[in-house]
Order: structure tokens, then sequence, then C-alpha cells
């Protein structure tokens, strides 16, 4: 029996009118009852599990909640001025790690009977909260079994069996283990409401199974396996990675992370996507048969440093062992062990603190005052670079602060209970993730956006105002503030004659690392609402082309309401010197102070990455870039031609992807201004 508007509505607006632990209450019961009530089909090429009717029942609780919680914090003036998208402060309950070696170690039925062990031990106070996962994780069981019987009819005995196993007791083998995955996965995703955002790593998870199971048979299984996560058809994909290494520096790629890369790489997947952990003792043929799945179309493979990622998540106080066993939610963002990441709640755009700078501390596009105001004596470089951080630190400050607003309501707002029961610190602590911030570590995060569009706009100022001498600062912000008008040809001349981030020249590069300095330091370890700690993130995602439509046009030639710069890289169209000056000037700032992510985009040619010679060039830029202390990277092999044929012929090409800011999109499903530019990216 579906569930009435009526009770949906009543979830909502009950949402906080009780005890603190009246959200999970009520959010258990609503799991319940959808656990038991909702249908379930069996598509005939799933081989795993069914498909649940949720009816996208959760997410509607957990807005409508919000819509009603924030009301007061959107009536503020910090939250108004966030409109301009100078800053921006959000909730994040979108970026999710479950606690995979419990739920592959234990299954279902033993995430259960731990719950069980600790309500044994609980004292008057805490017992509610067990009692509550209890319930929920009770009825995970029951739907279970009416999946089973569901299977069974539709002929599917092994799933059916699989199924009545995992009722009983732990994974068993590499079936039951794999199919552990995907029935979690729909609990916390449809049901729980908290969308989780990786699958793991499913190379170590699966390896005790894979050992004992027939090697094709396990080919087989594995196949099944992403096309089966490829059919739940997440929103930017679901990742999972391989390879990385141990706390004590142990390589840990097998044989099992070759089985799922060759799987992956053969298979014509649009919603799964892979990060490759590397580290110096990553085997040089397992790199280089990513590298062939990627020159052949597969553009989905994001190359993750080890070394990197481990010490920026050191130095936001995660242990070693933690941040060894980190995971990637998302696109790009690294977690360590235990940690609710939170990767996406605040943006500062970068380029507009330059905007603010210049103007005194209001908008360009409409004289409202964002910043800190000025008397405009800006007589040196130096004096425009501090104003200009001291607008970026005001901008990070008031990003943080509504963002702190929004988190400091989660307990009104949403529960967890699926995804806490896979936390040990939220079982010895006996509290929700969310409502009662028990994590291990409770991260908030900023992502700073324009970092290349930032820094060459300084850099063309620093040049064409103080050494050149061939425009006043104020003549150069009336210029921009005309968008240019008149003055085509010291437009194209900056934009196509000056230094620019991404063209390995050392001192635009210095720019770019000053100003990720002066991001962390403005937004590094600082503490958030929850308990936890802020963390800083440099990737922009799809979120450039709105943000660029906010900002007026900038020093570095960029025109009004165009795109700022893409991630971590440089401005379209400035890496034209090739990628190895490009990787050098990404691998200049120092990334270990950008825990949530800082990504190179790497544009190719498929004629320069051609025969033998083509991979060794791919390894060779990879190995370099990531011993010079690079994050992340990832390569989008393009050919002009086909790119233009699609566009024209889009039935010729069902399946031609590209890589989209941080997951993998249908080329002719892109609108035309995205299209053209792979268009014009793929001929430089």
């Amino acid at each position: 029996m579906p569930f009435l508007e009526e009770e949906i509505l009543d979830y909502i607006h009950q949402y906080g009118k009780m005890a603190s632990d009246h959200v999970l209450r009520l959010d258990c019961e609503r799991i319940e009852r959808m656990l038991d009530r909702c249908e379930l089909t069996i598509p005939k090429e799933n081989r795993f599990f069914a498909v649940p009717d949720h009816g996208n029942i959760a997410s509607r609780v957990m807005y409508g909640r919000q819509d009603e919680v924030h009301a007061p914090i959107c009536a503020s003036k910090l939250y108004q001025n966030s409109k301009s998208l100078a800053y921006t402060g959000a909730c994040d309950f979108g970026h999710t790690s479950a606690g995979w070696e419990s739920v592959i170690s234990l299954g279902i039925f033993g995430l259960r009977n731990r719950i069980s062990e600790y309500a044994a031990r609980a004292d008057e106070g805490t017992e509610a909260f067990y009692d509550n996962l209890l319930r929920v994780y009770d009825a995970a069981l029951r739907f279970m079994r009416r999946a089973a019987d569901v299977a069974l009819a539709a002929g599917k005995q092994e799933m059916a069996r699989g199924l009545r196993e995992l009722c009983e007791h732990a994974p068993s083998n590499l079936f039951e283990a794999m199919q552990t995955s995907i029935v979690y996965y729909v609990l916390q995703q449809y049901f729980d409401g908290t969308v989780l955002r990786t699958l793991g790593r499913p190379d170590g998870l699966f390896y005790p199974f894979y050992e004992k199971a027939d090697k094709a048979d396990a080919d087989l299984l594995i196949a099944d396996y992403i096309a089966e996560i490829d059919r739940l058809k997440a929103v930017a994909n679901i990742p999972f990675a391989l390879g990385g290494s141990d706390e004590n520096g142990v390589d840990l790629t097998n044989a099992l992370s070759y089985a799922f890369l060759h799987a992956y790489g053969s298979a014509q997947t649009q919603n799964v996507k892979l990060h490759l952990l590397w580290n110096e003792k990553t085997p040089h043929d397992f790199v280089e048969a990513a590298f062939r799945y990627i020159r052949s179309g597969n553009n989905s493979i994001v190359f993750m440093s080890d070394r990197c990622v481990i010490s920026a998540l050191e130095g936001q106080g995660v242990t070693h062992r933690d941040a060894a066993r980190y995971h990637i939610v998302g696109c790009y963002e690294c977690g360590g062990d235990e940690e609710l990441t939170c990767s996406c709640n605040a943006r500062v755009n970068v380029p507009k603190a330059l905007e603010l700078a210049l103007n005194g501390g209001r908008d360009m596009l409409t004289g409202e005052l964002l910043g800190l105001e000025n008397n405009g004596c800006l007589d040196s470089y130096e004096a425009l670079f501090e104003e200009f951080c001291r607008q970026l630190s005001y901008l990070c400050g008031c990003a943080m602060e509504l963002t702190d607003l929004f988190e400091a309501e989660y307990a009104k707002i949403h529960s967890a209970p699926i995804l806490s029961a896979t936390y040990c610190s939220a079982l010895e602590k006996a509290g929700d993730l969310y409502c009662d911030y028990t994590a291990k570590y409770n991260s908030s995060s900023l992502n700073a956006l324009g970092l290349a569009t930032a820094a060459d706009s300084l850099a063309a100022i620093r040049k064409a105002v103080f050494e050149d001498r061939t425009v006043s600062l104020a003549r150069f912000v009336e210029i921009l503030k005309s968008n240019w008008e008149n003055e085509e040809h010291f437009r194209l001349l900056i934009k196509n004659k000056y230094p620019k981030y991404g063209m390995g020249d050392a001192r635009t590069d210095a720019i770019a690392k000053r100003i990720v300095d002066v991001l962390s330091d403005s937004v590094r370890c600082k503490p958030n609402a929850k308990g936890g700690k802020w963390r800083l993130g440099l990737f922009s995602i799809n979120w450039r082309w709105a943000f660029g439509e906010k900002t007026a046009a900038s020093a570095d030639g960029r025109c009004l309401g165009e795109p700022i710069s893409q991630n971590t890289g440089a401005s379209f169209g400035c890496d034209r010197e090739g990628a190895t000056p490009h990787l050098l000037s990404v691998a200049s700032i120092d990334a270990t102070r950008v825990p949530n992510g800082a990504i190179a985009d790497i544009d190719l040619h498929s004629s320069a990455v051609r025969g033998e010679n083509g991979i060794r060039a791919l390894v060779s830029s990879l190995e370099g870039y990531f011993s010079l202390g690079g994050f992340a990277v990832h390569y989008n092999v393009l050919d002009t031609e086909t790119l233009m044929d699609a566009r024209k012929h889009p039935e010729k090409y069902p399946n031609l992807q590209v890589r989209l800011c941080g997951w993998n999109v249908r080329y002719t499903l892109l609108s035309e201004k995205e299209q053209m530019e792979f268009i014009e990216r793929s001929t430089r």
C-alpha cells in the first residue's frame, strides 16, 4: 500500500515538535513503513536485487523539513547576499560513504546483531537510540525476505537464495558480498534518504571472497555487478576506487583490482565512475591498462595520489591509520575512516573577491555592497593583492557562517539510522550521525571556484597597470564595468599574449599558490557548528556556469557572464602550451592544504596519444605530476571530427561519453554550448 499524501506531509511538519531525538524516531517509523509497504519488481536483467517503488518519499520529507526550518535563515541578510554568488552556504546530506568494511564483513544481518550487542549494554538515556536502529534493521530483514519471495516467483533462484542466506548470516561468497553491497545501497539511498556517493574499494572488500571463487565465474559476476550498479542511474554517477596503499605504505593492488579494471573498461557504463588510487609502488601495467581504456573513450577514470590525499587528511587532524583508509565520495572529495565529509556545503567565488576589491566592496553588476568597503587607494600591486585577500577571507567567513546556521539545525531536518549503524563512532556514542553529530570526524567543506580566472586577472593587472603602465587601475576598472566596450584589442592582447596559469609560467603560478594559501588560512581547521572542522576544496564542477553569469568581466580577458575557470586547472584555452606545463602549474599549489579535492582536467586530442609512445607519455605525465605533489587528475581524450559529427548525427553515437566536470555524460545529451566547448577544447 503506497503512502498517502497526508502521511508524507505529517512526517514533514512534525520535524521538531518534541525532544531532540524526535526526528530520528519519526524517520525510523517512516523507514519501517516504507520497507514493509513498498512494491518490488524484478527487472529481467537484474541478477542481484529487486527494484523498490520508493516514491522519492525520503527526499520529499527531508527537503520539506528544510523549507520550514530554514525559512528564518533564508530571510537573513547573510543569505540574501549569497544570491549574488559571491559565496553560498548550504546543508549537505548528499556526499557520504558507508562503513563499507562493516557492511561487507557483517552483512545486514550482522549489522543488526551488532546494534543488539550495543543495546544490551545501553543505559536508560541511550536505549531509545538502539531501539530505533533495531526497528529499522528488523524491517530491512523483512524487506529482504519479501524480495526473496518476489525473486523466486520471477524465476530468479540465485537472487532469492542469496537474499535468504543473507537474512541469516554474513556474506559467505563473492555473489553474496556483491549482493550485500547493492542491497545496502538501496537501503541507504532510497529509504534512509542519505545519498550514498561511493561503493568503497571493492578490490579490497571483495578480495577474501574472490580468492575462493572460480575466476571465470568471478569475471562474469563482476561484469554483472557493474551493469546492475549502472542501472541504478545515480545522479553524477556512482564511484568506486581501486588500488591504493595501506597504513604501512604497502601497495594494495591485487588480482581483483585488475579484474575490476578490465570489466569496467569493457563495460558501456553511463552511471558508474572509477577512482584509481596511485602510489609509487602501483604496478605500471595497471596504470597503462587504465590509460588504454581512457584512450578508447572511457574517460570516467580519475587518478588520485595516495601520498597527497593522506597528507592532506592528516593536516586536518585525521590519524594516519584513518587517513590511509580514506574514501572518495562523489567526484574527488576524500575523507578519513568514519569521517562524514559533507563535501559540498559552502562555495566562494574567487574572481568575485577581486571584483569587490576593485570596486570598493561593491558588486559591479548591481552596485550592492557585498564585501568590505575600501577607499580605493590601491597604489601598488601588493596593496591590491592584500585588499583582494581581505575580501576573499571575508567571503569565506560569510560562506562558513551561513553554512553553520544551516548545519546547526540538522537535528530538526534529517537523521540517518541506516548509515549510522555502519559507523562504530555512532554506535559507541549512541547518537545519530546528523541529529547528534557522532561521526569520528564531522567535517564541513568550502569549495573555492575560479582559481585560474582570479590568478590570471591579478597577473594581467600587475603587468598592464603596475609594470608596463599601459593603463591606470581606475581606467582598467571602468573597462571591466563596461564589459570591454571599445577595448576589444586590449582584451584580446591580454587573453592571447599575457602569461597565464596553466602555461608553466612561474610568476603567474606563484599568484595561484598565494591565493590557495590565503584560502587555506581562512578555512582550514576552523571549528564548525557540529564540533568538527572546516576544510578546503578547489573544484568548481558545473557550478562555474552559474557563478560566471553573476560575475562581471574579469581582467584576464573574460567577458561578463562567461563561465569562470574549471576546477583547479587553467582557464579555458590557457593550457595551449600542452599538458606538461599545465600540470606543472597545478602542481605548484600546495594540495596538502586542500583535503576536499584539487583536480586537474587534461584534454588531449586522440592524435597526441597514439601507439605505445602515447601510452608511455600519459603514464610519464601522471607520475611526474604526482611526484611534484599533485592531488588528482583526469584525462579527456577527444577527437574533433567525431564530436562534430555527433552534433549533427546524434543517433550514430548513442554511447559517446565525455567527462563533464566530475562525472561522465553522453555527449549527445549536452547542451549546445557545452558540446561546442568540448569541440573547441579538442582542437587545441
